[in-house]
């Protein structure tokens, strides 16, 4: 590993850079499919009409969801970034999330898309109970989350039951 790009809730993804056992130099990055999407090459999106029908189906199953895409870089082009990286990395102040961020965005452009993955990501003991709970105690109940719509609606309405005591609002 040479890289670490951390995941933000700002960036909705990371990346890892990597050398591999030909000496390849790769990027592979995860994260929120929109954002992902939107870095792809003209080229890396082959498999996007399929990915972006799976990634719904599992949205709608009430599972989370990751896009993933890479990038191969070439060794100037990674010494030229890493340059830049590690000056933002070890930088003091109020700007280094700023280099950081801005370095980052970067080098994860240009991704090829190579799918996508979906899990379940269960509710923890007795968060049902308690949201019935609560609505049956008349409390205006509000759902924030950086999930899919679907995922979020699916998991209110099969784990929580919660739409039985309220009306469906959405702000985007």
């Amino acid at each position: 590993i040479l890289n670490l790009l951390d995941f933000t809730s700002k960036r909705k993804r990371m990346s890892v850079i990597v050398r591999d056992e030909d000496g390849s130099i790769i990027l592979f990055c995860k994260g929120a499919d929109s954002i992902i999407f939107d870095r792809l090459s003209k080229n890396g999106k082959m498999y996007l009409e399929a990915t972006t029908r799976h990634l719904n189906e599992y949205g709608e199953a009430g599972l989370r969801t990751l896009a993933l895409a890479y990038r191969k870089l070439d060794e100037q082009e990674y010494f030229d970034w890493n340059n830049k990286f590690q000056k933002a990395k070890t930088a003091v102040g109020p700007d280094r999330d700023a280099m950081l961020e801005h370095v980052s965005d970067i080098m994860e452009r240009e991704l090829i898309l190579v799918g996508a993955t979906a899990v379940e990501d269960k509710l923890q003991k007795g968060v049902p109970q308690c949201i019935d709970k609560l609505a049956q105690a008349g409390l205006k109940l509000w759902v924030l989350t950086g999930d899919k719509m679907e995922t979020a609606i699916n998991i209110g309405s099969g784990y929580c039951k919660l739409f039985n005591y309220i009306t469906l609002s959405f702000l985007f």
